[in-house]
């Protein structure tokens, strides 16, 4: 089944902060958009969907501006650079941060966690006196849990 995307603002069943049509325009301007063109349509609103389940799971200040909304922007009662945030536009740094995170999640679905495998898991990490080694034989990608001991 193909991807749809839903970016109403303040919509009940909104799935994304930007339409296609968006992204396919910012990517247009980008130095390099041929890691963005060469996916096709449905792959892109998969990953611009991802992109705001993503985002979604921060944390931010403010209030939603419609208890029935589905994303959590638009957001009011808040501040960002001394301007107010509107209930009728999405932030452009919220767009550009899904614009950049589908890129990566199109073509990296391990963007966000790691690495698979064991590459880039740290064995332990020193920082003066303080010295924490993990068990890397359960270390999970992209995680930083499973410590041995501390001192």
């Amino acid at each position: 089944m193909a991807a749809t995307i839903n970016a109403t603002i303040k919509g009940e069943n909104a799935n994304s902060y930007v339409t296609l049509t968006e992204a396919n325009d910012y990517f247009d301007t980008s130095p390099d958009s041929s890691t963005w063109t060469n996916k096709t349509d449905d792959q892109k609103k998969r990953a611009l969907i991802s992109a705001t389940r993503w985002i979604d799971t921060l944390v931010y200040y403010g209030d939603r501006c419609d208890d029935g909304q589905a994303l959590k922007f638009p957001r009011n009662n808040y501040q960002v650079d001394g301007v107010e945030l509107a209930c009728s536009k999405i932030p452009n740094g919220i767009k550009y941060a899904q614009y950049e995170l589908a890129r990566a999640l199109a073509n990296d679905t391990d963007a966000i966690t790691g690495t698979t495998g064991k590459d880039g898991n740290f064995e332990e990490v020193k920082l003066g006196d303080l010295q924490v080694k993990y068990n890397t034989d359960s270390q999970g990608t992209g995680s930083i849990n499973n410590i041995l001991f501390s001192t």
